[in-house]
């Protein structure tokens, strides 16, 4: 009987240590993404981007990365948090999504998919350190591709090598802060500072607005980009560039759909990069299975020379269809065709085949 006793005290303690190492959560996390196909894009006769090519891919559907996060109760509805995100290319087992590229990026920095901090409570969340910029989370949240840098249009043609977006897909030395939601309705506010002791590079400011109601969304954002870190190129004195996107999604249950409309604007480049973008994206997601969907989206580009601009008049257009089937929760394999379209003089279109295979942990 005292052994029962002395073991019920022991049982009660073990319990509440339990509920208070729960109030503290550390997690790991990612997704891996892997390809093969037969890969081929607009270009003149001969380019390496025209150029057919077979190969082991990664990152088609969705960039890879490796993720830790944690988050802390502090009581009365108080919590806070840290973030820590790497892109990887499981290809070949590099980190980063890309290597140095003379004129367009330089190398990732390894956690250049998120570091940041945050607080969160009724007030709303505040965030310190890198995090995704607001239109690229819009573009990702309105279109049937989601974040994919190798199928989705929307992403091509806004980022990464074939878009013109100067500040990347993620910020760092930023803050941001973001409401609560209000029947629906969120906003948030993000600057980047310069952090350029002969004041070069200039502070860089995001805003956004989301709204949801039952099946439709609704959402715009904006940014005025003065500073880039790693791996985008850094702004010079009197460079500038604005950035605005409207989208909506809705959600018919036979299919759900998605539009957007950007426009680019670069301020104080001379040259090619002389140029003001217009940009849209419409697409749709089907369900036709319980466990399958057919993705397709159309996107369009238009370059034109801005003022003390040399850029030429471009139309960059780009298709693609896929069919996406879960295997589980957490894999899934796709199979996707991209046709890429981009006008210029002596350019030829380009196609791409593509099977993969998803796995998120």
């Amino acid at each position: 009987m005292s052994f029962k006793k002395s073991l019920i005290p022991a049982v009660v303690a073990l319990g509440f240590a339990a509920t208070a190492s729960a109030q503290s959560t550390v997690q790991v996390y990612g997704v891996v993404d892997l390809t093969l196909g037969s890969y081929q894009y607009s270009g003149t006769k001969g380019s390496a981007d025209n150029s057919r090519m077979t190969k082991v891919d990664g990152n088609q559907m969705v960039t890879s990365y490796l993720g830790l996060k944690g988050v802390e109760d502090l009581g009365d509805g108080l919590k806070a948090g840290f973030v820590l995100e790497s892109f990887l290319r499981p290809d070949t087992g590099a980190s980063g999504r890309n290597d140095a590229s003379v004129g367009k990026t330089q190398a990732d920095t390894f956690w250049s998919r998120a570091a940041n901090l945050y607080l969160q409570g009724g007030f709303g969340k505040v965030t310190l350190g890198r995090q995704i910029a607001l239109p690229y989370l819009q573009t990702v949240q309105f279109n049937p591709f989601g974040g994919s840098f190798g199928l989705a249009p929307a992403v091509r043609l806004t980022y990464g090598k074939w878009g013109n977006d100067k500040a990347d897909s993620g910020w760092s030395n930023a803050i941001s802060y973001t409401t609560p939601n209000l029947s629906g309705f969120t906003a948030t506010v993000l600057a980047e500072t310069g952090e350029q002791a002969d004041k070069s590079e200039r502070p860089s400011y995001a805003l956004a607005a989301n709204y949801t109601s039952g099946p439709l969304a609704l959402a715009a954002s904006w940014q005025t980009v003065g500073s880039a870190e790693a791996p985008k190129l850094d702004l010079t004195k009197g460079q500038r560039q604005t950035f605005g996107l409207i989208n909506a999604s809705y959600d018919a249950g036979v299919a759900k759909f998605f539009g957007e409309y950007g426009q680019i604007e670069n301020h104080g480049y001379t040259g090619t990069n002389g140029m003001h973008t217009s940009l849209y994206q419409v697409g749709a997601s089907i369900p036709v299975t319980a466990t399958g969907k057919v993705l397709a989206s159309y996107g369009a580009s238009k370059e034109k020379a801005a003022h003390g601009g040399t850029a030429k008049s471009v139309m960059h257009s780009i298709f693609t269809v896929a069919y996406d089937y879960n295997l589980s929760k957490r894999t899934d394999v796709y199979a996707a065709i991209m046709l890429d379209d981009e006008k210029q003089s002596g350019y030829k279109n380009g196609e791409s085949y593509v099977l993969g295979l998803r796995h998120a942990f």
